[in-house]
């Protein structure tokens, strides 16, 4: 039986804590250190009650973000009442209930609906890809490669550039063609991110090699070098891409 999430979590970082506690032996001999009175454990208050409801809040959302459901809501194009049905549904599951009518006679019907649903979102998606990559070509500050990789160099950068198999640190912003950033370092302290070019998306293993440490480049990738027509996380299947990357170095 798998724990809660709320359980699970505070187990990983108990678990966590305790590892980052446990020091490896001395290489050398040293006087016995006397020994040491463990600190007293932490007093957990109890909760308030608007804090039990907060603490099942956390439970909920925490459940849904790790099983990824949100993107039904975004695959669907559900409304907020029909949001309200499928939490209404979640929750006569967790209460052990059934169904107050006969799931038998409109599960066909709903099967239909679903597909439907997930077609024309698809196909609305498509085309707003579409139209952004014709946006793209008609920019003539754009250069296009074989590849269908549309970039832009801002800055050139220095000499030398990585190769296709180098390990660099990057700063970037991903977007999807709507101008949602569904990635960026900016998000995590502006930390750069470490990557070999050869694990990564096609397109980035073709493009970042363009610039040199200090350069930046916008870059363009159409599904196919990119995350393809499965998608990940919260880039729908056959999504065009937008990233601006700037190269901070060319790790030796």
């Amino acid at each position: 039986m798998k724990l809660p999430a709320l359980a699970a979590l505070a187990l990983a970082a108990a678990s966590l804590h305790a590892a980052d506690e446990a020091k490896p032996a001395a290489a050398t001999a040293a006087p016995a250190a006397p020994a040491l009175t463990p600190p007293p454990a932490p007093i957990v208050k109890d909760l308030t009650p608007e804090q039990q409801k907060q603490a099942f809040f956390l439970q909920g959302f925490f459940l849904v973000r790790q099983a990824q459901w949100a993107s039904i809501a975004s695959e669907l194009d559900l409304s907020d009442e029909e949001v309200t049905a499928l939490l209404d549904g979640m929750r006569a599951a967790l209460k052990n209930e059934t169904p107050k009518f006969k799931a038998e006679e409109i599960i066909p019907g709903a099967e239909k609906m679903i597909g439907e649903r997930v077609a024309g979102k698809a196909k609305r998606w498509g085309a707003q890809n579409d139209a952004f990559l014709a946006k793209i070509d008609a920019d003539k500050a754009f250069t296009k490669t074989a590849s269908g990789l549309r970039y832009k160099i801002i800055t050139p950068g220095t000499d030398p550039k990585p190769t296709a198999t180098s390990t660099v640190k990057c700063l970037y912003t991903g977007k999807t063609v709507d101008g949602k950033v569904f990635d960026s370092t900016a998000n995590r302290g502006n930390a750069p991110a470490e990557f070999p070019l050869n694990g990564v998306i096609p397109a980035w293993t073709e493009a970042v090699p363009m610039i040199g440490k200090g350069g930046k480049i916008l870059l363009v990738a159409p599904a196919s070098i990119a995350y393809g027509e499965n998608g990940q996380g919260p880039i729908p299947p056959n999504s065009v891409l937008e990233f601006e990357v700037e190269l901070v170095e060319i790790v030796k």
